[in-house]
Order: C-alpha cells, then structure tokens, then sequence
C-alpha cells in the first residue's frame, strides 16, 4: 500500500469507491472547463457556522464521494479523512460588492486532493453568504439541488439540536443501470438504432472573447419576479414552456452577433424522468441532452421563432433518443480499456462551444436553512476556457436569474454582461 501524506489522508482507513461512467465523462470535460456547480446565497442577517459545519459533516453519509479524492491514474474515489473544518471556510468580508463576493464563488476545487465541495462562509456586519461549490463529477444540476435540500433539512435540525443516532446514507445507485433497467431490451435497442437528432453546429457560432487563463469571471443578470410572472402567464397561454421562451431568446441573440444562420445549442435533460415511481436515484450525474437546431432567416420575429423551438423541444421530449449518446457512452466505459473510452467518448460527445443549461428551480420551502431570510440565491455552472461559452439558468422566489462563468478579461466581461441583458430584453420586448 503506497505511503502518502497530505491533510485528511489516513494510510488504515484508506477505501476505494469505484468511479462511475459519468464521473469520468465530466473528467473529460476538464480540457475546456473546470466542471463545477456552484451556489450563491445571501442571507439577511447571520446563521451558525457551527450547525453548518455539523451539517457538511453528517452530509457525507449521503455522498461518501464528498469526502475523497479522485484518483486519475486508477479512475476511482479514495477516502479521506476530510472534516467540516477541511470543507467550510469562514472569511470576513468589509464593503464587498457583488462582483468581488462572486469572485469567492468562483474558488478553485483541486479534486485529486481536496474535498469535492467547498463552502465559503462570508461574513461582513449584517450579512452571511455561502458560496457553495461542488465537483461536477459528482452530481449533476438536479442532484446538486437534492443535496442542497438534505444540507438545508440537517442545517436546520442542527441548529434545533437534534440528536442524530447515524448520519444520512446514501440515498440510492449511482450510475445509469438504475434508469436502463426500467426499459425492455426492444425500448433499448430502438434508442441504439435512432437517428441522432441534432445538426452539425456551425464553426462560426463562437464569440469574440480575448479569454485570461488567470482570471475566471462571473456575469449575472436577471428577469425580476413582477416581469417573470408576465412571461410565465403569457407561456401558459401559447402553450409553450418558459424554457421555450429563454432558449428562443438565446439563440436569436447568437444569431444576430454571430450572423449565423443555423443555431444548434445542446439543452440538458435530467435522465431521472426515466426512473419508476418512488424510485429512488443517488445524488450523481444522470444527465442527457436535447438539442436545439434551428434556422432563423433574416428579419424573422420572435413570434416566428418562438414555435419552430417548442416544437422541437416538444417533440424530443416525447423521444427516448435523449438516452442514446450516455447509454452508448454507459456500454464503452464497461467493455473498453479506460484510454479507449476517452478517445471514443470524445468522438462520440464532442464538446460543443456554444452550450445552454436551465438548472430549473430553487425551491423556496426546501432551500431553508432554518428560520433564517434568504435575500437573493442562484445556481451558476462550469468556469469556461475561451472559445467555450454557456449560459445558465435558474430561478429562485420568482426571479430567473442568468449567468455565465469564463476565463476571461474586463472587457470580456463587458461584452458577456452585454449578451445575457440583450437576452433578457428580447423576452421583455416580447412579453411586457
């Protein structure tokens, strides 16, 4: 056994946790981004640190993955002896605006030898806010939110002073066998034999950005509850969904900087709408994609190309093909050698440049940390490296907020900051 040494490593209580398929597929992702979920949340007034960190600590039980290290050469978790002291991290902060308190969100994780979460606690006179930034190789958007309700539903019996007799255990399987099981082999090998159903995208559908490998920006904007309502109202009414409208508005705006024709973005479906009834899934990666591809012609309206996307979108969602590229990916991880796998996988599922994710929403009765005033909360995704671009999208009290996180420079910034309000306008010019 290999003698190391390092904070939290014990040499007698060393285990390994074998890696699943989309663990390693998030691996992959690293050349172009750090795959990270993160969570911003402001509170009004102050909250226990010391609830927090019993929180963090009993949480592991439902995600042994927290509290390793991930081994590259061997493709695996190894344990740790990580504590809450290793995971949550007080700062005082004085005068901080916004942008620098996203600068803490957008902390590095190094998942070799850290933890695979990091809370940031900052403080300043009148305020807490977390910073909550996990591994994407361990959840996806969905799960992340299911583990942030667990560490609310802890936070909040901690801070009540519950007696726990264990912590929490795993909640369920890890990896896609736990969905593939529930469909009969005539439904598995239709979705083999599918037809892709997404175009080439276009080369040219990249934005002008300088990129900054040392410096990752956050750019937020948002579509305020009052204005939100409308837009949810008048979606009901066209029979179209609010992500309907978002992704419309997103690729009529690629279109006009990009002056591409065809658009094609990959939207990201949670593979748990496969799952039987009370079926219960572990916190881990279960995502597939849908894809939207669209021609928009010159002086079409976003009425025009409001319907053309829902009906896309529509139609997808009552396909199985969404299941194609991650159960081909499911088998290769399973029969080939591990640098065939990454080769095939990247060949398979080429990165895209431009990309779009809607985290759906936070909900208000699950995101409580016991009786404390949350004023402002969102969900923002992986730091790009440029020409990688992806907007993110989640909503919280009513209020959909839009970010985007790249390396970067001030004047990229600008210019993204710049897209994400020209996005929220094409929805209030259209939906006042």
């Amino acid at each position: 056994m290999d003698q190391q040494s390092g904070p939290g490593y014990s040499v007698m209580n060393r285990k390994k946790i074998k890696a699943q398929a989309f663990d390693c597929m998030q691996n992959f992702y690293g050349m172009v981004q750090e795959p990270r979920i993160r969570c911003y949340v402001r509170f009004h007034g102050h909250i226990s640190e010391t609830s927090l960190k019993k929180a963090v600590q009993l949480s592991v039980g439902a995600i042994p993955e927290l509290n390793c290290r991930f081994d590259e050469k061997r493709h695996c978790w190894e344990k740790r002896s990580f504590t809450a002291e290793d995971m949550v991290h007080l700062i005082y902060v004085s005068g901080k605006d916004e942008i620098s308190q996203f600068s803490y969100l957008l902390t590095a994780i190094d998942h070799t030898c850290e933890p695979q979460i990091k809370i940031l606690l900052l403080r300043d006179e009148k305020h807490d806010t977390l910073c909550i930034i996990i591994n994407h190789m361990v959840s996806d958007g969905a799960g992340f939110k299911q583990y942030l309700y667990l560490l609310c539903d802890l936070y909040s019996k901690c801070e009540r002073d519950v007696k726990f007799s264990k912590s929490p255990e795993p909640l369920g399987r890890r990896n896609l066998n736990q969905l593939l099981k529930n469909l009969s082999f005539e439904e598995k090998l239709a979705i083999l034999l599918s037809k892709s159903n997404f175009g080439k995208p276009d080369p040219a559908i990249t934005l002008p950005l300088t990129g900054d490998s040392s410096h990752p920006i956050l750019c937020r904007t948002w579509i305020e509850k009052e204005q939100f309502d409308i837009v949810r109202h008048l979606a009901s009414n066209y029979h179209v969904s609010i992500n309907d409208i978002i992704l419309t508005a997103y690729i009529r705006v690629l279109h006009q900087i990009t002056g591409c024709k065809k658009i094609t973005v990959p939207c990201p479906v949670d593979l748990r709408k496969y799952k039987k009834q009370g079926q219960q899934c572990g916190i881990c990666n279960l995502t597939g994609n849908y894809w939207c591809d669209e021609e928009i012609e010159r002086g079409e309206t976003f009425a025009e190309t409001l319907p053309k996307v829902s009906g896309q979108m529509s139609f997808q969602k009552q396909s199985n093909a969404c299941l194609k590229g991650p159960m081909l990916f499911h088998m290769l991880f399973h029969i080939l050698p591990f640098p065939a796998v990454q080769k095939s996988f990247l060949r398979i599922s080429p990165v895209p440049v431009t990309s779009y994710t809607n985290l759906g929403i936070l909900e208000n009765d699950r995101l409580c940390f016991g009786g404390h005033v949350i004023e402002d909360a969102f969900i923002s995704t992986a730091v790009k490296k440029v020409p990688y671009f992806q907007l993110s999208v989640s909503t919280y009290q009513g209020r959909c907020t839009l970010t985007s996180s790249l390396y970067g420079s001030e004047e990229d910034r600008e210019f993204i900051s710049g897209i994400l309000n020209q996005i929220v306008q094409e929805i209030r010019l259209n939906f006042a």
